[in-house]
């Protein structure tokens, strides 16, 4: 049985909210702006539409979710896999499963595949993190039904060739690891991030890091085994939206999916923890104009119910704005840098990592590392205030997790993502009244649980 919504996405109510405050913001514009608690702004209420609404299931496991989405004529199709890199049985394979699929179906050469895609004007996105994989592809919204036929393809069949696996020998291999204090070539912001990952991850399966050794070691079983482990119907969920005709396109979804083998779920493996030492500095030479920094350390499995704490807190502390503690000490008061952020990233089965970045001219380097130090114990040590609480609680209920449903796409990629993290909804129903219930002394609790300065590794990525 197959379900669609036919209606099209409405406006959420987060928008007439933000047309108020704009409005709110320009009559105050030539006067002192009060606190935002002393507004006194109605909470705005965020209605998460009912999932059954838009949820289809077919007789052999395949689930998804399809939304009609007409503001734009473009079609999207997604699909969300319990698989990642640190599922191969071998470093690299995951990352040379991949590799196949953007070489397109068995059924179509590369060269075809190609001509095709552009022919579409169609754009293939696959992003693969430790125990998740995305597989999408946009095409107008006249191409719908060839563009599901490529798509399915794809997933059900990707190039899994000799020259696939020649081609990611030449192409996939990371490239060497200078030793601390070594030359790196390209310094930037993701370079430093990189070596951070690389040395946090150095020896564990979530490692990113691929050797002409590894990808010597893999053969073309390897990768057909991990594809028809993973890629089975109760391995992923789609997620389908934009312009189309409901009816219609139940029954495209049904003619290139209702045929794929259902398979019983995999096993998955849960990622180790990760044992940092203590805290420790790793300088990388590079002949540039200014010096990259990454701090952190691993990020244990944070529960669901601890993570409306964790990003209240790190959203006083470094979430990415312009009114962060770390961005307001090294931006706003010194001038010593373009931006400061924490950077909270979560993995299902086993540790992520927890970061915080920054740059600058290199004689503020140390200033800036002190800084970051500083806030951290700070917000270990002290409680936040009840403004900054107010001001984070209503970000992230109000307008982060609003962005989530802003239009059809967003609501199917988000059902679909929900569903294969969590296998339940439960949480995102639950997520806005957590966050508004979080307490001075929880983001303290959270800062004292997830933030561990004296085992936190320092990338230096400079002169």
């Amino acid at each position: 049985m197959i379900r669609l919504w036919k209606g099209t996405t409405s406006v959420p109510r987060l928008t007439i909210g933000v047309v108020v405050l704009m409005g709110v913001c320009q009559a105050v514009a030539a006067q002192q702006v009060p606190p935002p608690r002393e507004m006194r702004l109605p909470l705005l209420e965020m209605q998460i539409p009912d999932t059954t609404r838009f949820r289809f299931a077919l007789q052999n496991g395949l689930v998804g979710f399809a939304v009609r989405e007409v503001r734009a004529p473009i079609v999207q199709f997604s699909a969300f896999v319990r698989a990642g890199r640190g599922d191969g049985n071998k470093q690299g394979v995951a990352e040379a499963v991949v590799a196949a699929m953007r070489h397109g179906p068995c059924w179509m050469r590369p060269n075809r595949f190609t001509e095709t895609m552009d022919g579409m004007a169609a754009r293939l996105s696959i992003t693969m993190t430790a125990d998740i994989t995305e597989v999408s592809l946009n095409v107008p919204a006249e191409d719908a039904s060839q563009g599901l036929r490529v798509f399915s393809g794809i997933l059900r069949a990707p190039c899994i060739e000799r020259a696939v696996l020649e081609d990611f020998a030449r192409n996939g291999v990371s490239s060497p690891t200078p030793p601390p204090g070594g030359t790196v070539e390209d310094g930037s912001l993701e370079r430093a991030v990189e070596l951070f990952n690389r040395r946090l991850l150095d020896g564990h399966r979530y490692s990113p890091e691929i050797t002409a050794a590894d990808v010597a070691d893999i053969t073309l079983d390897d990768l057909q085994d991990y594809h028809q482990e993973f890629f089975t119907p109760s391995n992923l969920v789609l997620a389908v939206s934009g312009d189309f005709d409901p009816d219609e396109m139940f029954r495209e979804i049904d003619q290139r999916f209702t045929d794929w083998e259902g398979r019983r779920p995999p096993s998955l493996r849960g990622g180790s923890n990760i044992d940092t030492p203590p805290r420790a500095t790793y300088r990388y030479s590079a002949g540039k104009l200014q010096t990259w920094i990454v701090i952190g350390h691993e990020l244990r499995r944070v529960s669901p119910d601890d993570i409306p704490a964790l990003q209240v807190m790190n959203y006083i502390l470094g979430g990415g704005h312009f009114d962060t503690r770390l961005f307001r000490e090294a931006r706003d008061k010194r001038g010593l840098t373009n931006d400061a952020s924490g950077f909270l990233e979560f993995n299902v089965r086993g540790p992520g990592t927890y970061t915080f970045r920054t740059y600058g001219r290199h004689e503020a380097a140390q200033e800036l590392i002190d800084i970051v130090f500083a806030e951290i114990e700070r917000m270990r040590t002290e409680l936040v205030s009840e403004e900054e609480l107010f001001v984070a609680q209503g970000a992230l209920s109000d307008g982060d997790f609003a962005m989530r449903f802003e239009d059809g796409h967003a609501l199917a990629r988000t059902f679909a993502e929900e569903l294969i993290r969590y296998g339940t909804f439960e949480h995102l129903f639950r997520y806005v009244r957590r966050v508004r219930s979080v307490s001075v002394e929880d983001v303290r609790r959270a800062a004292q649980r997830y933030l561990h300065p004296e085992r936190m590794a320092v990338v230096v990525v400079g002169r």
